[in-house]
């Protein structure tokens, strides 16, 4: 039943009919959100408070968690809890967020990992989509908090607490993007959505966020860094709406390609050197950025009317997914659509959390290790994050490939030649005399 996902301990007892009748509205969960006495709803902390889980660092992470006197795993999993959810998460987070994020806006919060669960839990509650996805897309695409290492903010309540009336009455995902990005992505009129409790004095200011404005990651790449610019590339757009569709209870994610198969960086790596060159983001050492950066992000959402992937380009207005093919089969596949052309050494990629041989179907496609996955024709290694080609840790530990997993698209989105005509009768040829 859609908005009854996992209500907790504290109604676990209860009948269907029970649990719908006592179950408060979303907005009773905010109540006091953005002040220092802000608490979860009580269904959330007793979730909470069941919940244990210890963590063994080493390679891999060893994560065990325990409700009660159970053991949960996420895998076994057919909803998401508390539990689950946070098993999940401390299994495929990178280690380095192990050691520290922001912290909490609740008083009961000890991090921004304790907010993320309880508001993905509140619009998933709230959420009236049906069919409800899948739980292993929910765990991979709805769950996670960053995708790329983009510097770490608690956007989940704040967008929860700001959108979700959009979403409310929503029964497809589709719905939840239309009233998103409807009549001029009307998501960017930041200062027009606010809560009950909201302690702001705007209402008479205006803040529009945008325009889109290409060459602008790294700086802006996180919900916040968009939020603070007032703007953003490709990247930060589809961070931001896919960020957006995940406080609302869509799955969604990120997809792109590193390089596209264009121009002077057509072609095999093994023939062409300027495609090394487009994947560092430039010369190493010297010149960097610019027109080296021969990129493209944009999002796809999970479809639950249609059990699959859908995608759409929020950043340059696009609003049907033929833009993006060359039809559903053209001879020869000469199109002029970059996302048509993609081959070897010019993959369209989806960063995720799944973990390595997960399910391809509920994927869209093999999950691969950047560290180990990634190659170039030539054998080079390299990664999605080409804004960012230098990014390593303070102590100098190269980070770009480091805790990165991404589904392979390329075969979604590059052109397929027409199949045979089987329409026609078979021509059989008259016997010989």
């Amino acid at each position: 039943m859609p908005g009854l996902f996992h209500l907790g301990l504290a109604l676990a007892v209860a009948t269907t009919a029970d649990t719908t009748a006592a179950a408060p509205h979303w907005e009773d969960w905010l109540e006091n959100f953005g002040h220092d006495s802000y608490r979860y709803p009580k269904w959330v902390a007793d979730q909470m408070q069941a919940c244990r889980c210890e963590v063994q660092l080493g390679s891999p992470v060893s994560v065990s968690c325990v409700e009660g006197q159970e053991a949960v795993d996420w895998r076994q999993a057919t909803s998401v809890s508390w539990c689950s959810a946070r098993h999940f998460l401390l299994s495929h987070m990178p280690v380095f967020d192990l050691h520290f994020l922001p912290g909490a806006v609740s008083v009961e919060g000890s991090s921004m990992l304790d907010d993320n669960i309880a508001f993905a839990l509140m619009a998933l509650n709230a959420s009236k989509l049906e069919p409800t996805p899948p739980a292993k897309v929910l765990f991979a695409y709805l769950l996670p908090y960053a995708t790329y290492h983009e510097s770490r903010s608690n956007w989940r309540p704040l967008f929860f607490a700001k959108y979700f009336a959009l979403a409310a009455h929503a029964t497809s995902s589709r719905e939840v993007l239309d009233t998103l990005i409807g009549d001029g992505t009307r998501l960017m009129n930041w200062t027009a959505f606010q809560w009950k409790d909201f302690p702001g004095k705007s209402a008479g200011n205006t803040y529009e966020l945008g325009p889109f404005a290409s060459g602008t990651a790294p700086p802006v790449v996180s919900p916040t860094d968009f939020l603070a610019y007032g703007y953003g590339s490709c990247t930060a757009w589809a961070k931001f709406l896919a960020s957006t569709l995940k406080a609302l209870g869509v799955p969604a994610r990120e997809v792109g390609s590193p390089c596209w198969n264009t121009g002077e960086f057509a072609g095999l790596a093994t023939s062409n050197p300027n495609v090394s060159m487009c994947w560092q983001g430039g010369i190493p050492g010297a010149v960097a950025g610019g027109t080296y950066l021969n990129n493209h992000n944009w999002v796809e959402y999970w479809d639950n009317s249609a059990g699959a992937w859908h995608f759409v380009d929020v950043a340059t207005s696009s609003d049907a997914e033929t833009t993006w093919f060359c039809g559903q089969y053209d001879d020869g596949c000469e199109c002029s659509s970059p996302a048509g052309k993609a081959m070897q050494d010019h993959e369209i990629l989806a960063p995720t959390w799944s973990p390595m041989g997960d399910d391809p179907e509920l994927n869209g496609g093999p999950v691969l290790d950047v560290g180990s996955g990634l190659r170039l024709s030539t054998g080079e290694g390299v990664s999605p994050m080409v804004w960012s080609p230098r990014l390593a840790s303070p102590l100098g530990v190269p980070l770009k490939d480091v805790g990165l997993r991404v589904v392979n698209r390329t075969g979604f989105y590059r052109c397929r030649a027409s199949p045979p005509d089987t329409s026609a009768p078979e021509l059989v040829s008259p016997p010989v005399v």
